[in-house]
């Protein structure tokens, strides 16, 4: 039963975590273009360091549950949404990576890697805890383990688009309340001594309308924007 609750974790995290990878990101490498905006070899490389950190975050965030009252609550919710965008943006604002279009794509890289190992041990965490979980709850778990794989992939991206733009501090400002409003309504799903079920299911209704907004705006409007730029710059030059 251990390894069937393993197998289910990981193909929460990973799965969806490396479709999204290559569904945003096809348009921007070889065949779909002559010249990719990116270097695979890095852009791996920023997935593998995404996997460790989620690790290092859902240890926080863990430990954080264990200690967390409602009374606490908001002050942990600044407290690790602040913590967690300011690691992203300390690495991704390098000197070296500051202003160049790739770093842009790194982010989108970075934060789906991290999404990956935070869900899967999200999603084990809750798997293990219960009592003989069916097909239902393991499904629930699972939609509710690919909404950090949006949060994480967009506020990432997010990041790494604004440093590639000169402009990190507003796209980590927008990243950050992403994180704090997403935060907000999903924590409200679980606090059923002050909302009552089913209207806790509207709070998490808001946190996944939040984070799918933010990915498919990345997606659509903010990766071809900075495509468009960067060819407008290139020309002028």
């Amino acid at each position: 039963m251990v390894d069937f609750l393993q197998m289910a974790a990981a193909a929460a995290g990973f799965g969806p975590a490396l479709a999204l990878l290559y569904f945003t990101l096809k348009n921007y490498t070889f065949p779909s273009v002559e010249k990719p905006y990116f270097d695979d070899r890095k852009m791996f490389a920023f997935f593998a360091l995404g996997v460790v950190l989620g690790m290092l975050i859902f240890a926080f965030e863990n430990w954080g549950a264990t200690i967390a009252g409602v009374e606490t609550l908001l002050a942990l919710i600044l407290g690790f949404a602040a913590m967690e965008e300011l690691m992203k943006f300390v690495i991704l604002n390098f000197p070296r990576f500051q202003r160049k279009i790739d770093t842009g794509f790194y982010g989108l890289s970075m934060g789906l890697g991290i999404s990956s190992t935070f869900t899967f041990a999200t999603v084990y965490i809750f798997l293990l805890d219960a009592t003989n979980p069916g097909a239902l709850e393991i499904a629930i778990v699972c939609v509710l383990g690919f909404m950090f794989v949006l949060l994480h992939g967009s506020t990432t991206a997010l990041i790494g688009i604004g440093v590639a733009r000169g402009d990190a501090k507003a796209y980590f400002a927008e990243a950050f309340l992403v994180h704090v409003v997403f935060s907000l309504f999903y924590e409200s799903f679980f606090i059923v001594e002050l909302i009552q079920p089913p209207f806790n299911l509207l709070g998490l209704g808001a946190a996944a309308a939040v984070v799918a907004y933010e990915f498919l705006k990345v997606h659509r409007f903010s990766y071809p924007a900075l495509v468009r730029d960067a060819k407008r710059l290139a020309q002028m030059k």
